[in-house]
């Protein structure tokens, strides 16, 4: 799904290896583009094929630990620790050499990013996308379609298994049966409902953190997100000094999905001008 791209591999602090493709305008601005809960860097392929997004960006699209064909472990502990995310990442950004990055997390990634910025500070972070991004916790904004991340984790093997099928429609919009439903279904099932358990241990605890953010962060989220609902992006742009919100009518869990060019259009711009003295208003 995103073949023109090149893959390699970075090792983080505790040896885990995380797999990485690359691809776009070396040149150009880096971006890092963080995938959700249970699946991999093929989420966000529809962003591999914005010509301007790829003339402008150098895009860097991980599959996060215990995803995809990075490494995974059946200790929970690798998943339960803030600070292995946030090495996770700064691996990540050593990529971009010198250079100041922007970074987006798509809903479960809201935690690596924030974990990055508590443990290693804002250093290297040109600028935050926050698509419904796990950041806060507020019970006003679960979804209906929320219950299905428990469900997932169940030992009952058909309760995981259904949960999984309604969540894959909900997260990404996509008709079961389909080429790509059943792509991203296999993914998914490479993730035992053990493991999404323990990635889903810690509890949401970065309001603080959020409130004392001083770089540029947009906040993008669909109307029709039935996942996390779109209070969450104005709960966010409350709390966040310097954020700008975008909703896109229409679209649901994943905006970038179902309206990549415009996704890729406000990126781009967000990315490729702001700067860290830059302050957005809501």
């Amino acid at each position: 799904m995103m073949d023109n791209f090149e893959s390699s591999r970075v090792l983080s602090s505790d040896g885990c290896p995380i797999a990485v493709w690359s691809g776009g305008n070396p040149a150009g601005q880096p971006v890092v583009l963080l995938h959700g809960f249970a699946l991999d860097h093929t989420a966000w392929s529809p962003l591999a094929i914005q010509a301007d997004l790829l003339d402008r960006c150098w895009l860097l699209v991980p599959d996060l630990r215990g995803h995809g064909v990075s490494g995974r472990s059946q200790d929970p502990q690798r998943y339960s620790d803030g600070r292995r995310w946030a090495d996770d990442l700064a691996a990540l950004l050593d990529l971009a050499l010198d250079r100041d990055v922007a970074v987006v997390a798509w809903s479960f990634a809201g935690r690596m990013l924030l974990d990055y910025v508590r443990y290693h500070g804002p250093t290297r972070l040109r600028a935050i996308n926050l698509v419904a991004a796990a950041s806060v916790a507020d019970v006003q904004s679960i979804g209906p379609d929320h219950a299905c991340l428990n469900e997932m984790c169940a030992e009952e093997p058909a309760l995981a298994e259904a949960a999984a099928l309604r969540f894959l429609s909900a997260a990404l919009g996509l008709k079961r049966g389909s080429v790509e439903f059943d792509h991203h279904m296999e993914v998914l099932r490479q993730t035992s409902p053990r493991q999404r358990a323990a990635l889903r241990a810690r509890p949401l605890d970065y309001d603080d953190l959020l409130a004392q953010l001083r770089l540029p962060v947009l906040v993008s989220h669909g109307d029709r997100d039935s996942i996390v609902l779109p209070r969450h992006a104005q709960r966010l742009g409350e709390v966040i000094p310097n954020a700008s919100v975008s909703i896109y009518e229409g679209a649901g869990h994943a905006p970038f999905r179902d309206d990549p060019a415009r996704f890729a259009a406000e990126l781009t711009a967000f990315a490729t001008r702001t700067s860290r003295d830059v302050v957005r208003q809501v």
